[in-house]
């Protein structure tokens, strides 16, 4: 895996040396949106339901800082339709395994994805490509490449339809999915070790103006869990959802 993601950054870099009608500029403002947004997801883990949060939203940057909703990091330096990047992503989802057995909970700390990746807005669509180390307790590898479209309907609405891919090491699959033998006899949950998967994304974002430069935007993905994770004795559905509502201020 770690060599299909170095060839497909190398392919997008090389381009770069052609590209002289692509801008080096960077903002030395804020450019994006910036709000607030009440996220809810699904894991479908155990007898944990729903979870919804009210947080800060962002899509900006500023100068070489940048905030993608769940990502943040720092452009470094330019390749392709943008740049190489550092960054890390936030995970807002809670990794508590509460057995539908007999009620014993498991923690799981959340994960501390860090690594590299680039936003290429190409005239085709955006293209997302990162890859992490958690370092939090896994210490596993997280693989994601995504592409979003872009189709402007009535009234200035705009659509953006998503997919993705997303890997994850078995390290990463089994911290998170996987049950051990001490866990087995605390949950009731039958032993498990999770191998490394892959999952499918399909999403869509919804962008509508609201009035001056105020957006709502609306936002739903549904991850398919490969059979390394949907095996795992603590999932009770072979799919994951995220949605959230979003009210920015754009500024230019």
């Amino acid at each position: 895996m770690k060599s299909i993601l170095f060839a497909t950054l190398l392919a997008i870099a090389i381009p770069s040396f052609a590209m002289d009608d692509v801008s080096d500029g960077l903002p030395d403002h804020i450019v994006g949106d910036i709000g607030a947004a009440v996220y809810t997801s699904n894991l479908h883990i155990g007898t944990e339901g729903t979870q919804s949060l009210a947080l800060p939203y962002a899509f900006f940057d500023y100068q070489r800082f940048f905030a993608r909703i769940d990502e943040v990091g720092i452009k470094t330096f330019k390749m392709g339709y943008g740049y190489f990047e550092l960054g890390g992503k936030i995970n807002l989802d809670t990794y508590t395994v509460k057995s539908s057995i007999n009620g014993t909970s498991i923690n799981r700390s959340d994960p501390i994805p860090l690594g590299v990746g680039t936003f290429q807005e190409t005239p085709i669509g955006a293209f997302f490509l990162n890859a992490y180390h958690d370092f939090g307790k896994s210490k596993g590898a997280l693989y994601e490449l995504s592409y979003f479209g872009e189709i402007e309907t009535f009234a200035h609405v705009v659509v953006y339809p998503q997919v993705g891919i997303e890997r994850q090491s078995s390290q990463y699959a089994n911290y998170y999915y996987g049950i051990t033998p001490g866990e087995s006899v605390a949950t009731g949950y039958s032993a498990y070790t999770a191998p490394a998967t892959s999952n499918l994304m399909a999403g869509l974002m919804v962008e509508i103006p609201v009035v001056d430069s105020w957006y709502v935007n609306l936002y739903g993905k549904r991850k398919w869990l490969g059979n390394g994770i949907n095996n795992s004795p603590v999932l009770n559905r072979s799919f994951q959802d995220n949605i959230f509502v979003a009210l920015a201020y754009r500024f230019k």
